[in-house]
């Protein structure tokens, strides 16, 4: 049986919150590194965000950014 309070939640999200919530072990700017080098590796990924208005300088990512992210690294 899963524990619904363990399952991840698509909202809204801080950049470094989401970046340290795939990367647990690292320091928050070694995370937020890691999960940019990962967009923008992922040509797909980092396209249907820009479409869906993402910007590399913004600090807070919109629900709809976040469910995109997801949908191609999984959740973290």
């Amino acid at each position: 049986m899963v524990n619904d309070d363990l399952e991840f939640k698509v909202r809204t999200y801080g950049k470094s919150d989401l970046a340290l919530l795939y990367n647990p072990g690292m320091c928050a700017r070694e995370a937020m590194r890691t999960l940019k080098r990962w967009m923008l590796r992922n040509e797909n990924l980092y396209k249907e965000l820009q479409a869906v208005g993402y910007r590399k300088s913004c600090k807070i990512l919109t629900p709809r950014e976040v469910g995109v992210i997801v949908h191609y690294l999984g959740a973290p």
